[in-house]
């Protein structure tokens, strides 16, 4: 079990326990063994929205995939609702960093891919479509194709596909990462106000401190790889966050260095450890 906000008793949504996972393949005759995933214990609650950090080759995505059933973990189980993950599911949706999009599809076409591939009847499928446009603020560019977009215009489109199937979970890989700060800005506080209208419990991968700050209800740091969980940090900002400049707070503050403490003792490490096996 585990606690809301309020220090009330909740079933966890997502449950990870013992999460190992080892990457093995083949090169120039030798095997390389790369650890990712080092034994991770973590529940996620109902309707949160948890930010995930922590140095590059962590094993944050993988961690991700793991969760979504696109990558099968060596040891560990994951439990939705108290059911085991054995592969993707109806109520995950996955939003990645490369938006993704079928150049040759319609803006529509895309947002209803994963519900024609389901054979929902078309008249639905449009609608449904069509609404989660409206809510991305992209209904006018229903017919244009993605090239006709901007980078963000095209994250948004990815958003609203993702939406399209009414999932309870939403796991998002750096969704942001490949646009621009502004836009950046901006798509933040736009998923701020979708994750407000939908309480989806929403996973979110980013390198940003900021960015994991901002959005996340809790902050789960995962240690330098094989990762582990470091550290769970409780972001005690008030809500909507789009209404004040959240970074003037001084408990934005107080939980960027927290989290930034805890990333630079580890790159220091790493930094440490890569220099003393080139000698």
């Amino acid at each position: 079990m585990t606690t809301d906000t309020t220090g009330t008793v909740v079933q966890p949504k997502i449950r990870l326990s013992g999460i190992e996972k080892t990457f093995r393949w083949t090169r120039r005759g030798r095997q390389e063994v790369v650890p990712a995933l080092g034994g991770v214990d973590f529940d996620i609650r109902p309707d949160e929205f948890l930010s995930v950090i922590g140095p590059s080759g962590c094993g944050k995505t993988t961690l991700l995939r793991i969760i979504a059933g696109l990558e099968a973990a060596d040891a560990g189980a994951v439990r939705i609702d108290g059911r085991e993950v054995t592969g993707p599911g109806p109520e995950r949706a996955m939003v990645f960093q490369a938006f993704g999009l079928f150049p040759w599809k319609t803006v529509l076409d895309n947002v209803m891919f994963p519900l024609t591939i389901r054979k929902v009847p078309a008249a639905e499928a449009a609608e449904r479509a069509r609404e989660q446009l409206r809510r991305v603020g992209l209904e006018r560019f229903a017919t244009s194709h993605p090239h006709q977009l901007s980078g963000g215009m095209q994250q948004r489109v990815g958003i609203a596909r993702a939406l399209a199937t009414d999932p309870e979970i939403l796991l998002m890989d750096e969704p942001f990462g490949a646009i621009d700060a502004q836009t950046r800005e901006y798509m933040q506080e736009e998923l701020m106000r979708i994750w407000a209208e939908t309480r989806k419990t929403v996973v979110f991968i980013t390198h940003d401190l900021d960015e994991a700050v901002l959005l996340a209800d809790r902050i789960l740091v995962l240690s330098r790889g094989p990762g582990q969980v470091r550290r769970v940090v409780d972001v005690d900002l008030p809500r909507p966050r789009w209404e004040y400049d959240v970074r003037a707070h001084p408990a934005f503050a107080a939980v960027r260095n927290e989290i930034w403490q805890l990333l630079r003792d580890d790159l220091r490490a790493q930094t440490e450890q890569e220099i003393s096996g080139g000698r």
